[in-house]
């Protein structure tokens, strides 16, 4: 039960003296007492493709009806406006000032009685400080909002507020490879809700407590249990959203490749910790790459036919795609690792039979050793089309420059470079090689001359990637 009246507290005496505070304030009449700056907060995220995400968070037609009706402001609306108005700055054409409304937010929160409302605030505040790199700043604000959560005792109730504030948690912890902060839930209750997404965090939280335990002797079950899970969700996505009279509409379809993007990526996290021990499981895992390329090329595809992007109006890829942007991108980071090590294994084999070339020059070869290259040349083909029509985080475009350096040298026969050591004969095959020089060897080559960013050699911990980018974003 909920440990707080939360009535009492939003409609006391006091509540409406300390709310003059803020409604007199000089933020609140920059951007709410004028209410064209939060008029036009809400319209621009009415117009992202990612509305349909935000929407299952707060209700955009309420709160502009509570702004509208202005003898009506509470401590609820005022929340979950300036969370909108933050979140308005990745789509916004002449952004706000979002420190100023940061800070005022913080203070509302620190004077504001628990409330949903509060819960979605900090929701979107963290969703914000996730999107600009700031991961302490958003780890903190899920935590606090789930032990307000907690207290109002969402966790034992179908909403929509706890639910996404689970999402929130298990991508962040998805992408950082921390335990989550909620411990709390009915996955009965979240997995009905919020259009998929409930299903969503609650597959990423089974996974990321797998992938945080793997020594457990049942964890490669478990492992093929949750992709097999995955795979049921991918299609079942996929079937309603080319059933559904909206496939017409990008938008509709965006939305629909942004959960098919982190249920891809997932089962390549799922299964990368084991192909190297476990053999059997290389071709899910390859399987799996090719699902994720092709979830890709379906995305691309979409931005070309459907105009959103073209040489004059280049389309933002990742604030319009974020809450699929980080596990993308760490799942095609992981693919380019298995990729690179399985070629470098064939090479290792070939070599010691023939004293071949670094890669094998027949391509139908290669494809038969590796099938998710197939997908993943197509991909590149499909890369090519809106390079320069969608704009990509300088780490996202590394990866696809070192795909498109390793399919090239495998279609040239490019010699293998002389100093690669070939000391590793014995030695464990890991994924923390990731085909590149690993500690205990002499080489200083990596597998792609010069071909690759700096990062991604050193981005990798035990097979696992727990990298994160401090840089911002072009």
């Amino acid at each position: 039960m909920p440990f707080c009246n939360v009535d009492f507290e939003l409609e006391g005496e006091n509540a409406t003296s300390q709310l003059k505070k803020f409604t007199s304030s000089p933020v609140f009449e920059k951007y709410i007492g004028n209410p064209e700056p939060i008029t036009a907060a809400i319209q621009s995220i009415r117009d992202s493709f990612s509305c349909s995400f935000f929407d299952e968070i707060l209700d955009l037609n309420l709160l502009e009806q509570s702004i509208s009706s202005k003898h009506n402001l509470d401590y609820q609306t005022l929340l979950l406006s300036y969370g909108v108005i933050i979140i308005s700055e990745r789509f916004s054409d002449t952004p706000p000032d979002v420190a100023e409304v940061i800070t005022e937010l913080n203070l509302l929160l620190d004077n504001c009685p628990d409330c949903p409302e509060k819960v979605s605030s900090l929701n979107l505040l963290s969703e914000y400080y996730h999107y600009n790199f700031r991961i302490e700043a958003a780890w903190k604000c899920i935590f606090f909002a789930a032990s307000i959560g907690y207290s109002l005792g969402l966790h034992i109730a179908s909403s929509k507020t706890w639910t996404m504030l689970v999402l929130q948690d298990a991508l962040l912890c998805s992408v950082l490879g921390r335990p989550t902060s909620i411990s709390c839930i009915n996955a009965k209750l979240i997995g009905q809700l919020c259009d998929g997404w409930g299903q969503i965090a609650i597959t990423l939280r089974e996974s990321n407590e797998l992938l945080l335990n793997l020594k457990s002797e049942s964890c490669l079950e478990k492992a093929i249990l949750l992709d097999m899970k995955c795979d049921d969700f991918i299609e079942k996505c996929k079937k309603k959203m080319y059933s559904s009279e909206k496939i017409e509409n990008p938008a509709f379809v965006l939305v629909g490749y942004l959960k098919i993007c982190i249920m891809a990526a997932s089962r390549i996290k799922l299964l990368f910790p084991f192909f190297a021990e476990h053999r059997s499981i290389k071709a899910q895992l390859d399987e799996n790459c090719s699902s994720l390329a092709g979830c890709l090329c379906g995305l691309f595809q979409l931005l070309v036919t459907s105009g959103l992007c073209s040489e004059g109006k280049k389309f933002p890829l990742r604030p319009h795609f974020f809450p699929a942007y980080c596990s993308t991108f760490q799942g095609f980071l992981l693919q380019f690792l298995y990729s690179s090590n399985e070629l470098l294994r064939n090479s290792d084999e070939t070599s010691n039979k023939t004293s071949s070339t670094f890669l094998p020059k027949d391509l139908g070869r290669a494809s038969l050793v590796l099938p998710s290259l197939s997908a993943t040349a197509t991909l590149m083909e499909k890369y090519d089309l809106v390079m320069g029509k969608v704009t990509f985080c300088s780490f996202m475009a590394d990866v696809f420059a070192s795909f498109q350096a390793l399919l090239n040298q495998k279609r040239l026969g490019t010699n293998r470079p002389n100093s690669v050591d070939t000391s590793r004969e014995g030695r464990p095959f890991t994924p923390a090689m990731s085909g590149i020089t690993s500690e205990n060897s002499d080489n200083s080559s990596p597998l792609i001359m010069g071909d690759i960013a700096d990062w991604i050699t050193s981005c990798f911990s035990d097979g696992i990637t727990h990298f994160y980018p401090s840089e911002q974003p072009p």
